[in-house]
């Protein structure tokens, strides 16, 4: 009886540990670069905009299977920058599906030295506003949907010429 009953205590343990050797994880990471362009008699207040396909072909692939999807971190650096003067840059970036103007306040940039960030080549890491704005983001890229960005700023000084790079670092678990 004892040598059945560890025979069965293996077999649950092999059955455990293989349910996790099927499953993968996967990065699913998103890019845009947003660019400003202001000449010396243009407001300091700004909004632009940048429209990022989500579609991915591990998503795709996968799409019954995902068990798990997750935004870990969303980051931006200054990578090109032009002009003499030193704008600072403020802001909050939003985002909304494509077709809709129910734009969500995805985070923040304050402080941005867009002269210095770009000779540093510094990334930054953007605290995302909620748990609840972070879902939907998550749910959109899931989804493969259009989603609109908006940076609605506003910088110290013009004129600037300068791009934003944004990375969204995402991953998601499935299983095989």
């Amino acid at each position: 009886m004892k040598k059945l009953q560890a025979y069965f205590l293996v077999a649950l343990l092999v059955v455990g540990t293989a349910c996790s050797l099927f499953k993968k994880d996967i990065d699913v990471p998103q890019s845009f670069s947003i660019d400003i362009s202001r000449s010396a008699t243009d407001p300091l207040q700004f909004t632009t905009t940048y429209t990022l396909n989500t579609t991915n072909e591990d998503v795709e692939e996968y799409k019954d299977n995902i068990d798990e999807f997750r935004i870990d971190r969303i980051t931006y650096k200054v990578s090109d920058f032009s002009g003499s003067n030193t704008p600072v840059v403020s802001g909050t970036l939003k985002f909304a599906a494509d077709g809709t103007s129910a734009y969500k306040t995805l985070g923040t940039i304050s402080g941005l030295d867009l002269k210095a960030s770009n000779t540093s080549g510094q990334e930054y890491t953007m605290d995302i506003a909620s748990e609840a704005v972070r879902n939907e983001l998550v749910n959109l890229m899931k989804a493969g949907t259009t989603v609109n960005f908006m940076l609605d700023a506003s910088s110290t000084n013009n004129p600037v010429d300068a791009t934003i790079d944004f990375k969204i670092y995402a991953n998601m678990t499935v299983e095989l």
